[in-house]
């Protein structure tokens, strides 16, 4: 797998192919709270090569806490991802327009959210996603209570969110493993809240793609688990004529994302909706 680091146009990412010089299909990825380019690192690199070897090309994103970009997760524009877009369609390693999207966390919230709007998006994975827009992170010490914000904007206006009550205690404390419990607790009273809710749902059966949502059924960041299953109420009420699947396994936060059964139902996922024009991803999902 060969890397190539991207500071051009505004966009902070790193490219990933196979160095054959075939193009291939491309898959954005979109890192969460931690901001940084979450899939460059360590921890997630194996997962990354087994992308490539299947047969795809892959950027991982940046979209804020890195050198050039927004220091803290508010109101980032849904622009700087339609320019990202854009951009990795016009280079040599990639087949067409159309790409997939693998996001976790707060990158599962904004792919979701991108590809209710984006139609050349054919395919999002989301892991430990939302199902609405939550309020921005701010940074350590704001009292978010008189400067809440969005996570995202467009076209110069905020996104309508659901508060996440976070003003009860230090933000910079969000990651203490004492308050994982209190986090996913003032989820789901936010959740509570219909009227933001409400404006704040992410309209997910306007995808044009398939869908596949993974989820930990102890996740004591936010319930991700019971928000994915809102999402798939919502798209068989809304008659959703794409594939659309919910995994939810018995482990916390992303706690799944370095089992092999995860990258291989994400394999048969890609093979069934968005498969490689000559990589076998049956086989090489198997391997």
């Amino acid at each position: 797998m060969i890397k190539r680091r991207i500071e051009e146009n505004g966009l902070v990412a790193d490219l990933f192919h196979d160095g054959s010089g075939q193009p291939r299909k491309a898959i954005v990825l979109l890192g969460g709270s931690e901001g940084g380019k979450f899939w460059s690192s360590f921890p997630v690199r194996k997962p990354m090569n087994y992308l490539v070897g299947l047969g795809y090309n892959l950027l991982s994103l940046a979209y804020f806490k890195i050198t050039g970009l927004p220091p803290t997760l508010e109101e980032i524009p849904l622009e700087y991802f339609e320019k990202a877009f854009a951009w990795f369609a016009t280079q040599p390693e990639v087949v067409s327009d159309e790409i997939a999207l693998i996001g976790a966390s707060k990158g599962a919230e904004v792919a979701l959210l991108l590809g209710s709007m984006t139609p050349k998006i054919r395919a999002v994975v989301a892991l430990s996603p939302s199902s609405v827009v939550w309020e921005g992170i701010p940074k350590k010490g704001v009292d978010v209570r008189y400067n809440r914000k969005s996570s995202w904007s467009y076209q110069g206006k905020e996104l309508p969110y659901v508060a996440n009550m976070l003003s009860s205690w230090n933000i910079g404390t969000m990651l203490g493993t004492v308050l994982f419990g209190t986090l996913r607790k003032q989820g789901e009273q936010a959740l509570q809240n219909k009227i933001e809710v409400e404006k704040a749902s992410i309209p997910v059966e306007k995808i044009q793609g398939a869908l596949l949502l993974m989820s930990g059924k102890r996740d004591k960041m936010w319930p991700a688990t019971q928000m994915c299953e809102q999402m798939m109420s919502r798209l068989a009420a809304r008659g959703f004529i794409y594939s659309y699947e919910h995994i939810a396994y018995d482990v916390g936060h992303q706690g799944y994302i370095q089992k092999k059964d995860c990258w291989r139902a994400i394999a048969g996922f890609l093979k069934d909706h968005y498969a490689p024009a000559s990589v076998d991803v049956h086989n090489s999902a198997g391997n």
